[in-house]
């Protein structure tokens, strides 16, 4: 099944793609990715049943305070790396390494899906 699931990260293709969104809901217990395809649909990576989730930003060396100030052009989040492993001590769980360019973390879930959305779904904060 990681195999599968890695796979379908994958096969987005984001490496170097804009991210439009990383967001954290539900308590912690989902975290998803959404990635520009194209002028109609984005991708939706999904990470639920979170056990742990740590990230970090570039808010210590940035020159603009809140992201939400941002315009799309002045973001840098780029898709760099997405790699699953087995957790050693949870059965049933993933690692998941997240490399966004100036946005790193760590999710450890149980479930991952892949899918294609409208991009009339991602509610981008500069539009």
């Amino acid at each position: 099944m990681l195999k599968e699931l890695q796979r379908k990260i994958d096969e987005t293709q984001y490496w170097d793609l804009r991210i439009l969104d990383f967001q954290i809901d539900y308590f912690g217990d989902e975290v998803n990715i959404f990635i520009y395809n194209d002028e109609v649909t984005s991708w939706r990576i999904s990470f639920s049943s979170c056990y742990r989730v740590e990230y970090q930003t570039d808010a210590n060396w940035r020159t603009i305070t809140h992201v939400s100030d941002m315009r799309k052009a002045q973001l840098g989040y780029y898709g760099q790396d997405i790699t699953l492993t087995q957790n050693k001590s949870l059965d049933d769980f993933y690692d998941v390494k997240i490399d966004l360019t100036i946005l790193t973390a760590k999710v450890t879930c149980k479930e991952i899906n892949v899918e294609k959305v409208s991009n009339s779904l991602v509610d981008v904060f500069w539009q």
